[in-house]
């Protein structure tokens, strides 16, 4: 294997370990000789990569919003109606959010260190967007605006994020935490909407 193929890989391996690290002890918490340990790597290499501890922090943070912003994009461009790709947005938030561990770190990271933008602002303009547009074509009902179904969003989506943390450290089950985040979608947006779900998103 080249050496270059090589240190990408235990660069990926650290930031996972990271991830992993962080969501069992917390920012404050997370060691640096855990993360080498649990990525397979000395203490050297790992900070031949990532010198500090915030420099690693500071990638993961940038690593996670990128995979947010990718995905955000991909529904965004998907040929529905605004109030069909805002409950996908949702959707794929939760995915997100219990499958990644770098994406629940990120999430957290912002959230919780001082100096940085919350997590939401990555897609939350896009939900905001998405909803001010389910309203010019009639898709909401009189008198519900698209910043309070926003603001509803925000909260759901922060609850997920709090519902993944404890999936990643008791294994709550992928399947029974999807089911119940989509009722809550549904009840959301099809509960305040002039239309009704008419299948699968």
């Amino acid at each position: 294997m080249a050496q270059q193929q090589r240190s990408v890989l235990t660069r990926r391996a650290l930031l996972d370990a990271a991830a992993r690290e962080i969501g069992e002890h917390g920012p404050s918490g997370a060691a640096m000789h855990r993360i080498a340990w649990a990525a397979e790597v000395s203490m050297g290499a790992l900070t031949f990569h990532f010198p500090t501890k915030d420099r690693l922090v500071a990638e993961l943070v940038e690593l996670g919003l990128s995979r947010i912003a990718e995905k955000v994009q991909e529904v965004a461009e998907l040929p529905a109606s605004p109030l069909r790709r805002a409950r996908m947005l949702l959707f794929t938030l939760m995915e997100l959010l219990h499958r990644d561990a770098v994406v629940r770190a990120a999430a957290r990271l912002t959230e919780e260190l001082p100096g940085v933008d919350g997590w939401a602002q990555s897609w939350l303009p896009v939900a905001r967007e998405m909803f001010q547009h389910a309203e010019e074509n009639g898709q909401l009902r009189n008198g519900v605006t698209p910043e309070a179904v926003t603001e509803m969003a925000l909260y759901i989506v922060s609850g997920a994020e709090v519902r993944a943390r404890s999936h990643e450290l008791h294994r709550e089950d992928m399947a029974a935490a999807r089911t119940r985040f989509t009722q809550v979608c549904d009840l959301l947006l099809y509960g305040i909407s002039a239309v009704q779900p008419t299948g699968p998103a």
